[in-house]
């Protein structure tokens, strides 16, 4: 119901203001009701003010202002204002004053009216959409806050001073070392990092790309001394672009690969993971390939999965209107896709 309610309020409000104009009003501006073809007159500019309504609330407010191109907004809006109110006084200057028997007024006449009356409607487009706007993002802050105390508050109930667990990987370290087993040495410092890095790192707002790339890289490591030596497992990862200047909120990237482990890895069959990250310009591209092992019901699974679903709050809070985020089926592979526009 909710999903309909605000079409609703719209058609009842219009319909009430049409209702009104054509019932109630002797007259539209220099058009008098029983001079001429009221209803033409009258359905024409609601139409034009329609255009200004809807275009300003639902298009360029949330498109621009998302974007934070306010000068592209305010340009935008006094051109696309102009251009229908122009518009509309031609026709009214043109045309509906032939069909009337009252006396010609100036184009100015005409101008100034639609002016007025399309400035108003610009006002209460801008005022719905702002509120709109703020609104949105209230109720997303709210959701984010929600889930990062709930987060918190598991990871107080499950916390161990991370000092004692770096002690204790180090330890191991050691021992492996001393037993002359570096492959479970080189596990133990990559469990190490990647345990440090979400300690630490992420209560920063925002990450160098290469530090959170390498975050991956460990966890990949780590993952991959769980197989075995007869698992026919491939996992490949490619970066494209400079990865030491821009900045990427934390975490951001893991859901997707963790996603991509889960749903794409299956000991008993052979199974492939692609990462491709490529930074051009001020614009971050990842995108992650996995074989499908899974049932029909198990990919629709894989696509909304509960890390994926909180990436998409967070990435809605942290770039809102700057991101695409996409899953699909694609030649036998289940694609993740990510774009965002970087700090």
């Amino acid at each position: 119901m909710k999903k309909y309610l605000e079409a609703t309020i719209h058609i009842l409000i219009w319909g009430a203001g049409c209702f009104l104009i054509l019932n109630y009003s002797s007259s539209i501006g220099s058009f008098k009701k029983n001079d001429g073809p009221f209803l033409i007159v009258a359905t024409f500019g609601i139409c034009m003010n329609l255009i200004i309504f809807y275009a300003t609330a639902f298009f360029l407010v949330p498109k621009l202002l998302g974007l934070k191109k306010t000068n592209t907004l305010v340009i935008s809006l006094l051109i696309g204002f102009i251009g229908i109110t122009l518009l509309e006084s031609l026709v009214d200057y043109q045309y509906f004053t032939k069909l009337f028997s009252s006396k010609r007024a100036s184009f100015l006449v005409y101008f100034f009216q639609n002016t007025l009356v399309g400035f108003f409607i610009l006002l209460v487009a801008l005022s719905y959409a702002l509120l709109k706007y703020w609104v949105y993002n209230e109720k997303l802050k709210r959701i984010l806050l929600e889930e990062k105390l709930s987060t918190e508050m598991a990871f107080l109930k499950s916390k161990i001073n991370p000092h004692f667990l770096f002690n204790v990987l180090n330890s191991f370290y050691a021992k492996a070392l001393k037993n002359d087993v570096p492959e479970l040495a080189d596990g133990i410092v990559k469990l190490a990092e990647l345990m440090r890095y979400m300690v630490y790192e992420t209560n920063e707002d925002n990450v160098l790309i290469k530090k959170e790339i390498h975050h991956l890289k460990n966890f990949i490591q780590v993952y991959q001394l769980r197989m075995s030596e007869e698992d026919d497992v491939s996992i490949n990862f490619e970066t494209i672009g400079d990865i030491n200047l821009a900045k990427i909120s934390p975490m951001l990237l893991i859901p997707f690969v963790e996603n991509a482990i889960k749903h794409g890895v299956d000991s008993q069959k052979k199974s492939v993971i692609d990462i491709f990250i490529e930074i051009k310009q001020d614009k971050l591209y990842f995108k992650v390939v996995n074989t499908i092992h899974k049932t029909p019901s198990d990919i629709a699974d894989a696509s909304s999965g509960f890390g994926l679903d909180n990436l998409k709050k967070r990435l809605l809070v942290l770039y809102p209107n700057t991101h695409t985020i996409e899953t699909k089926i694609e030649e036998g592979n289940f694609v993740a896709l990510l774009s965002l526009k970087l700090d």
